[in-house]
């Protein structure tokens, strides 16, 4: 792979077409290349559908349903990789396209492996709030880090760093920090209560603070700082921090998302190390 390239998941939504436009700027500023992909959910056609044991009738009418499904969501992904391709192409010829069947988590996390940063739109809808959680489940699975975004029209002021005690102490730092400076923004980093001073110095090491914009460094409970996070701003949270940690935390990030339609969302996963800690294969 030559040069910075994002993955772009995109669906019928509004979000959608909002988060493929932030993504084809930021291409633009940065010379990088976006492939765009949308997922048929056969999985959850097939949920749908099934049952453990036959009732009334046999399987076959509900195997038959279910291919009848998936062709009609494949040609409604068709029309939608077109209508995006006939926009994208009028600004960038560095594009490519995917359309993949099965679970959307498990196949935008295939696919991630080969790129920088995956870009996903939110729009929180959804039965039970099963839509709401889905970045949470990609977090769990994702191989590179995840910017999800709600509209974009109006510039973001700052990145606030959120750093758990989930967060490695070996992950590399510059990379955020970079991901900040191609964001164009000022960031604020900032600690969970308790890491003592030598934490707090070591977001300071090799003149990082100059070189990356870091305008602040301080302590402080972090569900406050979410709750008290500005309305524009892009909020870091590491990919551990919110799977593994309780669901009080995980809400208040899904709150900071809803509350106001300007905020993102950057997961952060040490995207290489990811890559490197998985098995060759035999």
């Amino acid at each position: 792979m030559n040069g910075p390239s994002y993955l772009l998941t995109i669906d019928g939504s509004a979000e959608s077409r909002s988060a493929a436009y932030f993504a084809w700027e930021l291409a633009r500023q940065t010379e990088a290349r976006v492939a765009a992909q949308h997922v048929v959910d056969t999985r959850a056609i097939w949920q749908f559908l099934s049952y453990d044991l036959p009732g009334f009738i046999g399987s076959g009418v509900y195997l038959d349903a279910k291919e009848r499904i998936t062709e009609v969501m494949k040609s409604v992904a068709e029309s939608l990789m077109l209508a995006y391709t006939s926009q994208v192409s009028e600004l960038s010829d560095n594009h490519e396209t995917y359309i993949d069947e099965g679970s959307p988590a498990e196949e935008i996390a295939r696919r991630a492996r080969e790129h920088d940063l995956v870009i996903v739109g939110y729009h929180g809808r959804g039965p039970s709030g099963r839509r709401r959680r889905f970045f949470e489940t990609l977090a769990a699975k994702c191989p590179a880090p995840i910017l999800v975004v709600r509209k974009v029209s109006k510039p973001w002021t700052k990145m606030q760093i959120l750093v758990s005690n989930k967060m490695s102490p070996d992950k590399d730092l510059a990379d955020i920090y970079k991901m900040g400076a191609r964001l164009g923004l000022p960031i604020e980093v900032i600690i969970e209560e308790g890491c003592g001073k030598a934490e707090e110095e070591r977001f300071q090491i090799g003149g990082w603070v100059n070189s990356y914009g870091i305008i602040d460094i301080r302590q402080k409970n972090l569900q406050e700082a979410i709750t008290k996070a500005p309305a524009d701003a892009v909020l870091v949270v590491d990919a551990e921090a919110l799977t593994e940690t309780d669901e009080l935390f995980a809400a208040r990030v899904r709150s900071y998302l809803e509350d106001s339609p300007h905020r993102a969302l950057l997961i952060w996963r040490d995207h290489q190390a990811e890559i490197r800690s998985e098995p060759l294969a035999s």
